[in-house]
């Protein structure tokens, strides 16, 4: 059977889910970068599921007008490029 709960306890129930945000990942390196520097990962570094092109358009390029960093797979590598 549900429980009724009031409105100040899901609020705090609510409030222990919220996560703190994660750091993104090789962000100190990326920021270092000059324009026209890359940045080299190996496909083994790669920890996540998602691309590092699809992961770094929505930290760095969703809803902006212009391009922060460039993406592309050459080999077994991702090349970050700084624009």
């Amino acid at each position: 059977m549900g429980i009724v709960r009031s409105k100040e306890e899901v609020a705090k129930i609510l409030a222990t889910k919220k996560n703190a945000k994660k750091p993104i990942l090789f962000e100190k390196e990326i920021k270092s970068l000059k324009k026209g520097e890359a940045f080299e990962i190996n496909v083994s570094e790669w920890e996540l599921r998602t691309t590092p092109s699809a992961y770094y358009y929505g930290k760095y390029r969703k809803g902006k007008t212009e391009k922060y960093i460039s993406c592309n797979k050459v080999g077994e590598k991702y090349l970050i490029v700084k624009l």
